[in-house]
């Protein structure tokens, strides 16, 4: 149920000897006006420049059984989705409400989608199965993007915005409801602890999640670890450390919705009472940024970033996904100029020199 925020009255002028005050809303709101500002930079360059279409599925066909239960999925994604405009937006608009902080957060977690394929930045490991609605993806537009091919990755518009806007956002609010049964439970439990607790919880609840969706083939990790995975060698092989990271980035996601101080304010909303705002309205793009900034940097610094140091150890991908073209997103493998990651293998830059998959020197075309 969306929670009601009212909007304070303006303070009145700072006394000339009041000494400067920091306020962490401002530094969150422009946060999240550059995560905002990259993102219509990719997108905008993505398809100006042509690479905003499909990735193929190759030559082999995808099993009857796994696209019936894509296109489900697709399906069930796209109306949560909509439900959840409605429910926190719309609705809200048409009783003329100021919108809670859940509709805030539901914006910036819509708008945190764009970091999906960031595990990929510097060597390709990820992957989605190319049947699922795409248009490639917007990689290769991001500034500084390093592996080649990168808008080849078949980001599933239909599945992933909506499971960002909602789906992670339903799953931040189960994490609440422990959270809170934890601290009924232990009233003198610490943050530190409660936080553990939670992400011990994400382990299993995400994890059980994240392993239905491989299943159904929606996507994969064929660059993990073997030695650090579960069901190594099929399809649905399931790094650990994802597992960890992902417990972490929802525990991080629940804590922005969980903690507040004595005035109910977030850590991204703080200070925001002492600016001086003239209106409403400003108000309101200014708690948008912030929320959206704190989303965005919990799964940057949380998941994105630390994943790149196992992504650099990324291993052979396994014969369950090279014999699947579908699931090969045309990275790596036959038909391409470029050798699927592996301990001899070197990392393939844009542009670069690389290895073919027979092993052979591809070099850096020249101008």
């Amino acid at each position: 149920m969306t929670t009601i925020t009212e909007v304070p009255a303006v303070p009145g002028p700072r006394s000339p000897n009041e000494p400067k005050r920091s306020y962490p809303v401002s530094g969150w709101a422009v946060f999240g006006a550059l995560v905002v500002a990259v993102q219509l930079w990719a997108f905008g360059h993505w398809i100006i420049t042509g690479n905003a279409t499909p990735t193929p599925t190759g030559p082999d066909a995808v099993p009857t059984w796994m696209e019936w239960s894509i296109w489900v999925f697709q399906g069930l994604c796209l109306v949560a989705g909509a439900v959840a405009v409605y429910w926190y937006f719309i609705r809200v608009w048409r009783r003329g409400e100021r919108l809670g902080f859940d509709s805030y957060m539901i914006l910036g977690m819509y708008l945190t989608f764009w970091q999906d394929p960031l595990l990929n930045y510097f060597q390709k490991w990820a992957i989605y199965n190319s049947s699922l609605v795409n248009f490639g993806s917007w990689t290769s537009s991001i500034p500084g993007w390093l592996s080649p091919d990168g808008h080849l990755m078949p980001e599933p518009l239909l599945f992933v915005v909506p499971t960002y806007g909602i789906v992670c956002f339903l799953m931040v609010v189960v994490g609440n409801l422990f959270m809170r049964k934890v601290r009924e439970r232990h009233p003198t439990i610490s943050n530190v602890r409660l936080l553990f607790a939670t992400m011990a919880f994400f382990v299993v609840f995400g994890g059980a999640v994240e392993m239905a969706w491989m299943r159904l083939g929606i996507y994969g990790y064929p660059g993990a670890i073997k030695s650090l995975t579960l069901f190594a060698g099929h399809y649905y092989q399931y790094p650990v450390y994802e597992m960890f990271f992902f417990a972490a980035t929802f525990t991080a996601w629940s804590s922005l919705r969980f903690f507040h101080n004595d005035r109910g304010e977030t850590i991204t909303e703080r200070g925001l009472e002492e600016l001086r705002i003239k209106t409403p309205k400003r108000a309101s793009w200014i708690r948008a940024l912030a929320v959206t900034g704190g989303c965005n940097a919990a799964m940057l610094v949380v998941y994105n970033a630390p994943l790149q140091v196992f992504a650099m150890h990324a291993e052979p991908w396994p014969a369950d996904f090279t014999e699947r073209s579908y699931l090969m997103d045309g990275f790596c493998g036959e038909g391409t100029t470029y050798e699927c990651s592996g301990v001899d293998t070197p990392i393939p830059r844009r542009g670069g020199d690389h290895k073919n998959p027979e092993g052979e020197l591809v070099p850096a075309e020249k101008g």
